[in-house]
């Protein structure tokens, strides 16, 4: 049960308006990736782009890298232009409601 916080005046008005957000664990998904690529997309079946997070669980050298939801899918970046190394990442992806 979602949970929150509403305040009003002396006059009534509600001034304070705060949801709580309901957050679900949908699963995980690995990625292979090859020495030098900067980007990827990772297929996620019932994925948005909005009301969904994929953060990175595990890495084998440094966390230089960011999700991008979008529909059916998520889109991983590398922060630096060059320089990935070859390596197995495991994604946890979460859906959250307002």
């Amino acid at each position: 049960m979602a949970q929150g916080l509403q305040c009003w005046d002396a006059a009534g008005r509600l001034v304070v308006d705060l949801n709580d957000y309901n957050i679900r664990y949908m699963g995980s998904v690995n990625l292979s990736i090859t020495a030098g690529q900067t980007a990827w997309s990772v297929a996620f079946t019932g994925m948005k782009s909005t009301g969904w997070l994929a953060i990175l669980r595990t890495n084998q050298y440094w966390n230089n890298f960011y999700c991008i939801p979008g529909n059916n899918a998520f889109t991983v970046q590398y922060l630096p232009t060059t320089g990935t190394y070859a390596q197995t990442l495991t994604f946890d992806v979460y859906k959250y409601d307002v």
